[in-house]
C-alpha cells in the first residue's frame, strides 16, 4: 500500500505509514468497517469526527458525575460523623440516668435495713 502522504510504500495491512505514520487504513467506530480514508464510513454512513466528539462529550460527563458521586459520599461522611454525637446523645443521656437512678436506689435500699 502507498502512503497518500509521503509516497512511501507500506506492506498489506499496515496501519500506519512506517515512514511518516499517517494513518492509511480507517476503522469505523460504529460497525468496524476499514477503508483506505476518513470522514464518513463508507458501509454504515458514520461521520467519525463527530462519533468521536460524542463519544469524548459522554466520557467527560461520566467523569463529572463520578466527581460528583465522590464528593457527595464524602459530604455525607463528614455530616454523620459530625452528627454522631447528637444521635448517641439521648442514649447515652438513658443509660447514665438510669445507672444514677439505679444507685440512688440501692442507696436508699441500703439506708432502710
Amino acid at each position: 500500500m502507498t502512503c497518500p502522504k509521503c509516497g512511501a510504500v507500506n506492506a498489506d495491512g499496515v496501519q500506519f505509514c512506517t515512514s511518516c505514520h499517517a494513518t492509511l487504513i480507517f476503522k469505523c467506530p460504529k460497525c468496524d468497517h476499514t477503508q483506505p480514508h476518513g470522514g464518513t464510513c463508507d458501509a454504515c454512513g458514520q461521520n467519525f469526527a463527530a462519533f468521536w466528539f460524542n463519544y469524548l462529550a459522554d466520557k467527560s460527563n461520566e467523569a463529572k458525575q463520578i466527581a460528583s458521586d465522590k464528593t457527595t459520599a464524602k459530604l455525607g461522611a463528614v455530616v454523620t460523623a459530625a452528627a454522631a454525637p447528637l444521635a448517641v446523645g439521648p442514649w447515652l443521656a438513658r443509660v447514665l440516668f438510669g445507672q444514677l437512678l439505679g444507685r440512688v436506689t440501692s442507696w436508699f435500699g441500703s439506708r432502710r435495713g
